[in-house]
């Protein structure tokens, strides 16, 4: 009744998949699980860097930590609250270079391989721009929209934008069921990992 496995969760997971337009959606424990789950499903390893913003809860650096990964930290914006875009790059610009097609951190020499972008409060960020910002630097995104459940942005589900994005059920979240969360993705690569 209550596994991954239950009538219940699978009902879930197909409701999610319409207001999401996602192709998979799997059910977690938490929406710490997801995110370190979508890290891990990634290939993040030990030592690479994973950007997020310095506007967020713990549990996004956590994940990041958990997979032995370094999280660094880009200013947000007074507007969304969340990553601001015109940051991000200038970010980018100033701490990286591409060696071999990949992003490397000209100081620590670590390879930079994804950013999660974090709605706050019900804020949609700038997505399309982070996500148009990621492309050209060739960084996976991840998009936490834990408190984004059923919210759009420019009539775009939040939560479609990143290669994987993560929602919450915990009790102060807009969608509640005491504890959760989910994963959605369009690849089945991730989908079988996660």
């Amino acid at each position: 009744f209550v596994s991954p496995n239950g009538k219940y969760n699978k009902l879930l997971e197909s409701k999610l998949k319409k207001i999401t337009n996602s192709k998979f959606v799997i059910c977690l424990n938490s929406g710490t699980s997801a995110l370190f789950l979508s890290l891990k499903s990634i290939g993040i390893e030990k030592n690479d860097e994973v950007l997020l913003p310095s506007l967020t809860f713990v549990s996004t650096a956590n994940a990041v930590l958990y997979n032995n990964a370094i999280p660094h930290f880009v200013d947000t914006s007074e507007r969304t609250l969340a990553i601001d875009p015109i940051l991000l790059e200038n970010y980018l610009k100033e701490i990286s270079i591409i060696r071999n097609g990949k992003l490397i951190n000209k100081k620590t020499k670590r390879h930079i391989k994804c950013l999660i972008c974090v709605h706050v409060f019900g804020n949609s960020a700038e997505i399309t721009k982070i996500r148009n910002i990621c492309k050209k630097y060739n960084l996976l995104l991840i998009e936490d929209a834990a408190e984004m459940h059923g919210q759009t942005y420019k009539n775009k589900p939040c939560g479609s934008f990143g290669e994987i994005s993560t929602f919450s059920f915990y009790s102060n979240k807009f969608i509640s069921c005491g504890e959760g969360g989910i994963v959605t993705t369009n690849s089945l690569k991730i989908k079988k990992k996660i």
